[in-house]
């Protein structure tokens, strides 16, 4: 992204004219190594200086602390984007809102104010004063020290976790929310039929169907269809197409009808994607599949009044999520289902956990009273230099047994999933992949859902 300062006469950069082509000219050179301009022109002059968007957002103090969102890019370079190209430009982002905010002024903020005064009816205001540098918006953007309707989309300096408001963003969340298919293809979108998206091995089962959901809901809209990069999970395709309904490689599938995305978070973290809320059903899941599981949870359940209990732990907490998504202490968890149990008047508790540590408390806590179906199990302790379960299987398994052992895994946790969502109330200690999945089989039938660590601290 380029920022605007003030002009540096003392020393020498490449100068360019002061018109609507001024960040594409000085992307150009960019490109060939050169970070700093001088722009001249209408009685205004003023710099450019080039910041890398991923690293600048990854210094930013409200840039998550967490291997997740560290490991990867999370905002990709923008070197080329057309902003009249509007049959990729997600331009529905911006309904329903009065008036758009800016706190800065950039080359991001100018091209997205130019893009709201063209084509909506917004207000666009900027905090920021050097938006009348820009001759194409001078007299057409208001300047104030905060927003003046109250249905208003806001564009903040500092980085905003894309999952926390759908109406406040990062400047670079929304820029790249805005022009996501302009990165992910230079063809026509028209030309393009199918996207391929490899997903980290590190995700679980959870997660590969949340993300296949929510990129085909994403996707719908200009007819494109998902599948997923065959030997791209730690999960064999033999697997994924015994007990799933999710895309395989389409037989005419090639490079000019198909955008290849090799870039997970970049791809599934930002507003863009966010909107499209995973909703994944068990037809997701093979009929057989589900009839077995139907079989088993009527024996578990029966005719007993359950309460359903997500405890997620182990790599979840190393990993040093914030907010929602960290994981409510045990003791909060045992105080809040205590509560339940003693005002709702519960026969069970379900519980589902891979950590052998929260069952062990669990077991200790309610005496007789809890259920479990035989996931495999493991501490804290034993991720000694590791961050993810997928290595601690690794490490543990080898060959044949490495893919038995997923296999097994897998189904056990997807039993357990579906017998949460059929207890008569959920609660689970944070917002994770088991949660949504949990919810998204309910369909709304649950009596009560609730996230601890979505509650307030102070009970």
């Amino acid at each position: 992204m380029l920022t605007v300062t003030d002009y540096d006469y003392n020393i020498n950069y490449r100068k360019l004219n002061n018109d609507r082509n001024v960040f594409h000219n000085a992307l150009k050179y960019v490109l060939m190594g050169e970070k700093r301009f001088h722009v001249e022109g209408e009685g205004y002059d003023y710099d450019l200086v080039y910041e890398d968007n991923d690293v600048r957002a990854k210094k930013d103090p409200a840039f998550p602390d967490s291997d997740f969102f560290l490991s990867e890019m999370l905002y990709p370079p923008y070197y080329f984007y057309d902003e009249n190209d509007l049959s990729k430009i997600n331009m529905y982002l911006l309904e329903g809102f009065d008036e758009i905010f800016f706190e800065e002024t950039n080359e991001y903020t100018a091209v997205i104010a130019g893009l709201a005064l063209k084509n909506t009816k917004m207000q666009v205001t900027c905090r920021n004063a050097n938006m009348h540098l820009f001759p194409w918006l001078n007299g057409k953007v208001k300047f104030a020290g905060k927003p003046q309707t109250d249905n208003c989309l806001y564009v903040q300096h500092e980085h905003y976790p894309y999952f926390e408001d759908p109406q406040r963003y990062s400047t670079f969340d929304l820029f790249h929310s805005l022009f996501i298919m302009q990165w992910l293809t230079s063809e026509p979108i028209e030309k393009i039929k199918y996207l391929s998206i490899m997903i980290r091995k590190t995700e679980g089962i959870g997660s590969i169907l949340s993300t296949y959901s929510s990129i085909s809901k994403a996707l719908d809209r200009y007819n494109i269809k998902p599948f997923i990069e065959p030997n791209s999970t730690r999960f064999s395709n033999e697997l994924l197409t015994k007990y799933f309904n999710i895309g395989e490689v389409p037989e005419d599938s090639n490079e000019n009808n198909t955008i290849y995305v090799k870039s997970f978070n970049a791809f599934l973290l930002n507003h863009f994607m966010d909107m499209c809320r995973s909703d994944v059903k068990l037809n997701m899941l093979k009929d057989t599949f589900v009839q077995q599981m139907k079989e088993y949870a009527d024996q578990i359940i029966g005719d007993k009044k359950v309460l359903g209990v997500l405890l997620r732990g182990t790599d979840i907490i190393i990993a040093n999520y914030k907010g929602s998504y960290n994981p409510a202490s045990i003791d909060d968890c045992i105080r809040i289902i205590n509560e339940r149990m003693e005002k709702y008047g519960y026969d069970k508790i379900f519980v589902a956990t891979e950590d052998t540590n929260f069952l062990e408390i669990m077991l200790n806590a309610f005496p007789g009273k809890v259920l479990a179906v035989a996931q495999e199990r493991h501490r804290i302790s034993d991720f000694k230099g590791l961050k993810y379960i997928s290595d601690l299987e690794k490490k543990t398994y080898t060959g044949p047994a490495y893919y038995a052992s997923v296999e097994d895994t897998t189904v056990n946790y997807l039993y357990a999933v579906y017998i949460l969502s059929r207890c008569e109330s959920f609660i689970s200690n944070c917002v994770c992949s088991g949660s949504k999945l949990v919810t998204s089989f309910n369909e709304g039938r649950f009596v009560r859902n609730e996230i601890v660590s979505e509650m307030p601290q102070d009970r």
